[in-house]
């Protein structure tokens, strides 16, 4: 298997059924009949599970959270961490930002401009042996309650072998 692919729908992300936070809808650029697009929020946190049974055995993998910003989007240059968990085994990246700060430091996560013109951020990697079984949990999580945020599309995250 080359990758594996949750949509938005297939995520848990913090008031994503409150329409004053979350609009879900439709945008021809995603290979996904809905996308999650932030209004506002003061806290992001988001949520993937996959069954490992989904993925080929004995490979190491990076999960990524695919997005787009609109044009007035902000906010989305706060740090958060991202963690990834299988088997017992939690992995987690600290100065993790969906929009570059004004200065960047080597220690960052910033994110990367796909071909298929969406951003990617790593979230972080596992490996999947042979015999292994369970779920694979993927979040992204801000660090800082102090800024309001907007403009943010969620596609949904894509976990790839590295």
């Amino acid at each position: 298997m080359e990758f594996h692919m949750l949509g938005a729908n297939d995520l848990s992300i913090e008031w994503q059924d409150d329409t004053r936070y979350w609009e879900w809808g439709h945008i021809p650029e995603s290979r996904f009949p809905e996308v999650c697009t932030l209004r506002e929020v003061w806290w992001l946190e988001i949520h993937g599970k996959v069954a490992a049974v989904n993925l080929s055995q004995n490979n190491t993998y990076v999960a990524y959270l695919v997005f787009r910003t609109t044009e007035n989007c902000s906010g989305l240059d706060a740090p958060a961490k991202s963690s990834v968990s299988f088997r017992g085994v939690k992995r987690e990246t600290e100065n993790v930002y969906l929009q570059t700060p004004g200065r960047v430091r080597q220690d960052y996560v910033i994110p990367l401009r796909r071909n298929d013109g969406w951003m990617e951020i790593k979230l972080g990697e596992f490996e999947y042996k042979e015999g292994d079984d369970g779920e694979v949990e993927m979040v992204f999580k801000e660090v800082t309650l102090n800024k309001r945020k907007s403009g943010l599309i969620v596609e949904g995250i894509e976990i790839r072998p590295k």
